[in-house]
């Protein structure tokens, strides 16, 4: 008995030490596999950074890490930009039991602070010279006020204030544009190259659609399986935005350089009223302006009003969120395609192309069945097939003349030109977002309770409006302009692109 259990444990010994053995020896091959691929991304990141200081002057592509990296703040955006839009107005006035009408107003002065606000800093961000350059210090500097006013804001409660709400939203503004002014400045000189603008912009604007999953996956299974309703799904969003918002910043300051500072040329940067002024007088910069204009309004408007397109003008209940994935997913495979109509017809013709597809598709949100699925959902991806191309081409024509400027006047004034444009677009944002909540406010629009007649025809009507009218007066004013302000060209271009 005795010598049969010293085997048994013997042979149970033997096996744990060949167990041991295996599991130290796998444990080592992890460890040296983890410890490779590790290596491998962070040589692969200095190589990226040392091959961005090699192409500041734009002469080379950025290649797709590169693109990646300096794309990322745009998931940043996303994760501000379409709770704002979307989602919070429907949780001011559900969930904190704000009147419709304060809300709108909340919406449209917060962006009118904005107006006054990016200016500023775009100036700012162009005129200050520092050891860690021009656009990181706002950078770092947006972070806090984020992460703050987004505590406040996404997590707020029932019968909280409206003044205290506003100021909130104040802070979280005022962090956004220290990070999103500073960056678009940056990234409208990152490159000299006609086409490779378009392709940076491209980027970055596949990362604002690609970012758009990402935002609302937990929002949708909330929707559908969370117990704390519209609240769940904001307070979800509000934890992504507090997690991703310092890692892409400490990302982009880690591996992406600045272009070299010519802190004479800083400290001769005229004084922003003075510098917007001059950059008015272009009618390449107004003919952009205008475009920017519609389309900010159109967005707002429509974005702002999906949800009660959605739940009460189809009588479709919910799922709202789900169906705004489809925009994304629909993005993802249309950006580089218009893209490629761009580069091979030029950016004034895929412009075209684009408010017409606005113009053409848009109305037909007014004939969709109540409580249908299926052709609401063909309906987004036509529809959406065209979204965020003309920011993409937009925004390509903004750093195009902005590089004609830097080579003009031997500045750099990226930052004023960006925050010029953002202002714009949203003074427009805000205008679009109020005037389509106070419409249906003025209509008798109750969020929350069902709608009949009257009212969800203004909600249709409402969210396929704004688009349409948007589309048709785009292409008037391109069609107005000459080749040479619809297509500035800040480097030689082809003679057809030239005269596309």
């Amino acid at each position: 008995m005795s010598w049969t259990m010293s085997m048994a444990i013997l042979q149970w010994s033997n096996r744990s030490s060949h167990f041991l053995y295996i599991r130290s020896s796998m444990s080592f091959k992890c460890h040296a596999l983890g410890g490779y691929a590790l290596s491998l991304l962070k040589n692969r990141l200095l190589y990226t950074r040392r091959e961005l200081r090699m192409s500041r002057s734009g002469a080379e592509r950025l290649n797709m890490v590169q693109l990646a990296i300096f794309s990322s703040p745009v998931l940043v955006f996303q994760a501000l930009e379409l709770p704002w839009r979307v989602f919070l107005p429907v949780f001011f006035s559900e969930t904190l039991g704000l009147q419709l009408a304060a809300v709108a107003a909340l919406m449209m002065w917060i962006r009118l602070f904005d107006m006054v606000v990016d200016p500023v800093v775009g100036w700012a961000s162009d005129r200050f010279a520092t050891p860690i350059g021009l656009r990181r210090p706002w950078m770092v500097a947006s972070v806090p006020l984020i992460l703050l006013g987004t505590w406040q804001t996404f997590f707020a409660a029932p019968g909280i204030g409206l003044w205290t709400l506003a100021l909130w939203c104040l802070a979280m503004h005022l962090g956004y544009t220290l990070l999103l002014v500073p960056h678009g400045g940056w990234g409208l000189e990152v490159s000299g190259d006609y086409h490779e603008r378009t392709r940076i912009m491209g980027a970055k604007v596949w990362f604002a659609a690609a970012g758009m999953p990402f935002v609302l996956l937990l929002p949708t299974i909330l929707e559908y399986f969370g117990r704390d309703g519209r609240a769940g799904q904001v307070a979800a969003m509000g934890w992504m935005l507090i997690l991703i918002t310092p890692l892409s910043v400490a990302l982009v300051l880690r591996y992406i350089p600045e272009p070299p500072v010519d802190r004479d040329a800083a400290r001769r940067t005229a004084h922003p009223l003075r510098q917007f002024r001059t950059m008015l007088r272009d009618r390449t910069l107004l003919t952009i302006l205008m475009l920017y204009a519609l389309l900010g309004l159109a967005d707002a408007a429509s974005a702002g009003t999906f949800i009660f397109f959605v739940e009460q003008g189809l009588a479709l209940g919910r799922g709202a969120s789900g169906l705004m994935l489809i925009q994304a997913l629909v993005a993802l495979v249309s950006i580089p395609v218009w893209a490629a109509v761009s580069r091979r017809f030029g950016k004034r013709r895929a412009l075209a192309g684009v408010f017409a597809w606005h113009a053409a598709l848009s109305p037909v949100a007014l004939l969709l069945p109540a409580g249908e699925m299926v052709p609401l959902v063909l309906f987004l991806i036509v529809r959406n097939f065209s979204w965020g191309a003309d920011y993409m081409l937009l925004r390509a024509l903004v750093a195009d003349v902005s590089g004609r400027d830097a080579e003009v006047s031997g500045e750099r004034k990226s930052g004023s030109y960006y925050a010029m444009f953002n202002v714009t677009l949203k003074l427009a944002a805000a205008l679009g977002v109020g005037a389509a909540l106070s419409v249906l406010a003025w209509k008798g629009f109750v969020p929350g309770s069902p709608a009949t007649g009257a009212v969800v025809t203004a909600i249709r009507w409402v969210y396929a409006l704004p688009p349409c009218l948007a589309g048709l007066l785009g292409l008037v004013i391109l069609m107005r302009a000459t080749p040479e302000t619809a297509v500035p060209a800040a480097t030689p271009v082809a003679p057809r692109e030239a005269i596309s």
